[in-house]
């Protein structure tokens, strides 16, 4: 996929804002860290809002097409002040018929006084949309107008903004307007997020998270499996290297995404950690085991999401990491099977 297509793409966006939240060297970053450098702080990733009960009841009663449990992609906090960003990515702008209008909605009520109610200590939250740049315009409108319907109901929105991802000679530029310049302090209006960009440039380093979920396109679908499990495998690689032999190497898979992310894996919602989990027990762990079952008995054990490799020898680990380094060993991008139902509860 060409990079100017990515910024479209609800996967890279939301992996690219987080590299924005992240922590990172002043000197060596690989995205600017923009929202770090202005006080900001990962909160929650793709979980849902929960209203506090009297304005679901409100929201119900309105009559409008209100989701009442919203999913942004991310929720920035700031302890100094307890300003937050409400953040919604999006592939493309949608007018005030769309389908999309019920979450848009929800987002709205959500970042009202709604949202300090639940998320305290944090306070003044600013919805935040971020697409493509030549997006923006429609996008705004749209807010407005679904703001001005809530209004009418006697609804309480929250104030927004809308924010925009370009590619500019060969960099990576995000953009944005007077609402978010004024909620965060910023004194420009746009800042390089990456540089010396073109359309080889790989964007499988840059991906923390990923579930089906966040993905609309089959063909990146796969890939995208495909790096976030190539991501573990190093981790693990570099974990299973500094291990000794004749001392039992374990690991529950959560600790290792929470590993691999940088600790990103903890914030993200409970459906999406058992996604990801469940992709890495399924196409690499299960790999792992399955090779190894024969050829060292006993040496590799998976018993539901903690995995365990011994090695007696240090020729069993030479081996072991050869194997697992090997670029021609690959792990599969499908989609794992879903697990069956048990048929009969026999809890009794």
């Amino acid at each position: 996929m060409k990079t100017e297509s990515l910024l479209g793409d609800p996967v890279f966006q939301l992996n690219l804002l987080l590299w924005m939240a992240k922590e990172q060297p002043a000197d060596e970053y690989r995205v600017n860290p923009l929202f770090h450098k202005l006080g900001f702080k990962i909160r929650f990733i793709e979980d849902p809002f929960n209203f506090p009960e009297t304005e679901r009841v409100a929201a119900t009663a309105s009559g409008l097409s209100i989701s009442t449990d919203p999913e942004p992609e991310l929720i920035l906090g700031r302890g100094v002040d307890g300003a937050a960003l409400y953040i919604e990515a999006k592939k493309d702008s949608f007018g005030t018929q769309s389908s999309n209008c019920k979450q848009a909605r929800g987002h709205l009520l959500a970042t009202g006084p709604a949202f300090a109610e639940v998320l305290a200590p944090l306070k003044e939250c600013l919805l935040c949309y971020v697409l493509p740049a030549d997006k923006c315009q429609l996008m705004a409108k749209t807010l407005q107008d679904l703001a001005a319907q809530l209004i009418s109901k006697t609804l309480r929105p929250g104030r927004h903004s809308v924010t925009g991802l370009a590619l500019s000679t060969g960099s990576i530029v995000y953009s944005w307007d007077a609402a978010f310049r004024a909620h965060t302090g910023m004194a420009e209006d746009f800042a390089v997020l990456m540089t010396d960009v073109d359309d080889e440039t790989d964007p499988s380093p840059l991906i923390l998270v990923f579930t089906d979920e966040d993905s609309y396109n089959p063909m990146m679908t796969w890939f995208y499996r495909r790096a976030m499990l190539e991501q573990v495998r190093a981790c693990l690689l570099c974990s299973l290297h500094n291990w000794e032999v004749g001392q039992p190497y374990q690991t529950s898979l959560q600790a290792l995404l929470v590993k691999t992310t940088d600790n990103i894996f903890k914030y993200l919602g409970h459906k999406r950690q058992t996604n990801l989990i469940r992709l890495v027990r399924e196409n690499l762990f299960k790999r792992i085991a399955e090779h190894w079952k024969d050829k060292q008995a006993g040496m590799v054990d998976l018993s539901g999401e903690v995995f365990t490799v011994t090695w007696k020898l240090t020729g069993q680990k030479d081996e072991f990491l050869d194997w697992l380094e090997d670029r021609r060993v690959t792990f599969a991008g499908d989609k794992p099977q879903p697990e069956e139902p048990l048929l009969f509860d026999d809890s009794d």
